[in-house]
Formats: structure tokens, sequence, C-alpha cells
């Protein structure tokens, strides 16, 4: 989930229904590869928890996980500890942060993709 959690961090996990999960929200959940935490990309099925499937990706992947159901959902992450402080990923400014990131990332891996001296 880099740049949001960094390898090694504690983050803090509240559980959360299925109800409340909102597109943005950063889950943990288990599947049989083990415990990730990943952000909600995508909400599908009815209003009903047997039919809802979340669609997951970590912050630095391009493609999704496998479709997750609530019964794997283990909590909703709320903060992570990063450098002897306390980190709201639930606060306006983490949400700003995620969307300029997202934002911006398909624009640099276009940069990437490119030579510097196509640049001119």
């Amino acid at each position: 989930m880099q740049p949001t959690i960094e390898d090694g961090e504690v983050i803090t996990v509240a559980p959360v229904t299925p109800m409340a999960v909102k597109r943005g929200d950063v889950l943990l959940y288990q599947n049989e590869l083990g415990v990730f935490a990943h952000r909600v990309v995508r909400i599908t099925g009815s209003g009903r928890r047997e039919d809802v499937v979340y669609l997951l990706r970590g912050d630095a992947s391009v493609s999704s996980d496998d479709p997750v159901r609530p019964a794997q959902v283990l909590g909703r992450v709320l903060t992570v500890q990063r450098a002897g402080r306390r980190i709201d990923l639930t606060s306006r400014r983490a949400q700003w942060l995620h969307a300029a990131r997202a934002c911006a990332s398909p624009i640099i891996r276009w940069l990437r993709g490119r030579s510097p001296a196509s640049w001119l």
C-alpha cells in the first residue's frame, strides 16, 4: 500500500459494517494468500450483505485484487503510525493527498516511459 502504508508501520483497524464501506476506504482483509490492506476502488452488488463485492487495489498497483466479500473483511484501517506520529487516513488531508496522487500517477507513468530528449 505504498506510499500510504509502508512496510513495518503499525496500523489501527476498526470493525466496519458492509453498508458503511465506501469507495476510497482502506480495508484489511484476508484471503488464501494472507492478510492485506488495500483501498476500495469499486463496490458492486445490491444493498444486501450477501450480494456486496468489493474491488480493492494497492495504491502502487495497476491491477485490482480478486473480488472481496464482506466476510473476508477484518476492518477499516483508520490510522498509520509513522516516525512517531499518527496519520489519520480518514481525514480530509489524507483523502486529498490520495486523490492528488491518483490523478498524478498516470502522468508520472507516461513521463517515465518517455526519454528526456522527447520532452523538448
